[in-house]
């Protein structure tokens, strides 16, 4: 008999002549490789349980599962993580109208494709205002080209050739700058020829005169209140709103009443002496001359209403009020 590979060509059966050790070896090995199929076979079946279960209900075992669409990647970073910490925002296209979710507020659209056609449309409507605007500009000059034919010209159309408004040329024509004719109620007759024989004789470019700002005696500036009575601008304007004292602009200066700020520093106890005294002291001086502390001097002046002013950021205080109450200096 001859021998192939284990098995005797001779054998009725396969195998069956076998030595009991080989026939052994055979089915140890024909059960290995079907139970290493069987156990492939059910982790295939498991994973593709799994992958349903995931696309289904997007939970598998209590657990949450994320699917990552490795194609839409950027940097490296999984959606998981891009998505970490942001809270969706419920917006609505402003081209489509549909509502989305968007995770940044400056988000306009809700696809790619809404985007680009909402471009689109943005620049077909610019394009579309730049075509008017020069068919008005077109229209406007072949207005103006008909209208240099005709010999008589109405208020609006001479109004279209010299580039102003109605007004203004009604306002010429009764000066008597245009001469014009009235032929009804409702109608002004310009010639043409008289609005080009305006520029035939042209003079002198007539400079206006502009009128200096004199100074009126009868209102205080801000700032002469603050000179005379040593009070700061926010404290005038306060006195001005609450004394309802007459108040008018000259150019960019405020005017107050000299009269009415006079009798109320008048009825406060201020003396018009104050203003022509040649002496003021600061309270460093006052504090030298009596003896006084700072925190006295600045009693004493509040207690009294001594008259002050400011001057460069410095407070004087009236030499002749102070020596009346306190008599001779040190």
């Amino acid at each position: 008999m001859t021998r192939y590979w284990g098995i005797y060509s001779g054998s009725s059966a396969l195998g069956s002549n076998l030595p009991k050790a080989n026939r052994n070896k055979l089915l140890i090995t024909a059960i290995i490789y079907s139970i290493i199929a069987v156990f492939i076979f059910i982790i295939f079946i498991v994973n593709m349980l799994c992958y349903l279960f995931i696309l289904r209900r997007n939970r598998l075992f209590g657990l949450t599962w994320t699917i990552v669409d490795y194609g839409r990647l950027k940097n490296g970073e999984t959606t998981e993580k891009r998505m970490k910490g942001k809270h969706p925002i419920r917006k609505v296209c402003e081209y489509c109208g549909n509502e989305f979710e968007a995770f940044k507020s400056t988000v306009r659209y809700c696809s790619h494709s809404c985007n680009r056609k909402a471009y689109k449309e943005i620049k077909r409507q610019e394009v579309i205002a730049l075509t008017e605007s020069l068919t008005g500009k077109e229209t406007k000059e072949k207005t103006v080209k008909n209208l240099s034919g005709q010999e008589y010209l109405s208020v609006s159309e001479a109004a279209q050739i010299l580039g102003w408004c109605k007004q203004s040329v009604y306002n010429y024509c009764h000066k008597g700058i245009i001469p014009a004719i009235r032929i009804s109620r409702r109608t002004t007759l310009i010639r043409r020829m008289d609005i080009d024989t305006l520029f035939n004789e042209i003079g002198s470019y007539q400079v206006l005169p502009v009128n200096k700002q004199k100074f009126i005696d009868e209102w205080y500036t801000l700032a002469d209140i603050t000179e005379r009575y040593g009070i700061l601008r926010h404290q005038i304007r306060k006195i001005i709103n609450v004394e309802n004292i007459p108040t008018k602009k000259d150019g960019t200066r405020t005017l107050a009443a000299k009269n009415k700020t006079d009798a109320y520093f008048r009825k406060k106890g201020f003396d018009d002496t104050a203003v022509n005294l040649a002496g003021w002291c600061t309270s460093s001086e006052i504090m030298e001359w009596y003896g006084m502390s700072e925190q006295a001097v600045y009693v004493f002046v509040s207690k009294y209403a001594i008259p002050k002013k400011r001057v460069n950021g410095k407070l004087f205080y009236s030499k002749q009020h102070i020596d009346k109450l306190k008599g001779n200096r040190k």
